[in-house]
């Protein structure tokens, strides 16, 4: 058996040996890239580490210790109310089913729409019954004068009695 384990090894260190050189071949000529990278990248590591020393703030002054009380107590509250919301969902959904209780108002469906050919059909009509039924209106000549003061020129006047 530990022949057999030697020699599976053997053939599998021979197999992995060009994958390795071909990799460590990579990694020397891509360095120089990676390295420029990191370089260029440097500001955003920096704004990282600074948000996340922020945001672990509280877990290091172990300031959530203080309301742990608080966490349990609301988060239990939410598992009570969502529990029992669900009950009372498929309770109503059941009792419901069960006594045929049903909206007696049929569902509201959408109106046939109309096409564009029959709309503008629709509205040639409006016209046409329009321009038919409403007389032709009279334009009064007098119209100007009944303006009062928007048709009058107003004249200041200089004060020369100085």
């Amino acid at each position: 058996m530990a022949e057999t384990l030697a020699a599976v090894s053997a053939v599998l260190s021979y197999a992995w040996w060009p994958f390795a050189q071909l990799l460590h071949a990579t990694g020397l000529v891509l360095s120089p890239f990676c390295a420029f990278a990191l370089f260029v990248l440097l500001p955003f590591t920096w704004l990282l580490h600074a948000l996340l020393s922020a945001l672990l703030l509280p877990f290091r002054l172990q300031l959530l210790d203080r309301v742990e009380t608080l966490y349990i107590y609301l988060g239990i509250a939410g598992l009570i109310g969502c529990s029992a919301g669900l009950c009372l969902h498929f309770a109503f959904g059941f009792l419901s089913t069960t006594l045929n209780i049903h909206d007696s108002q049929p569902s509201k469906a959408l109106p046939k729409q109309r096409t564009a050919a029959e709309y503008r059909a629709a509205r040639r009509e409006r016209k046409a019954d329009m321009c038919i039924s409403t007389p032709p209106a009279v334009k009064k000549g007098s119209s100007l004068r009944r303006r009062g003061l928007l048709s009058q020129t107003i004249i200041e006047e200089d004060d020369s009695d100085r």
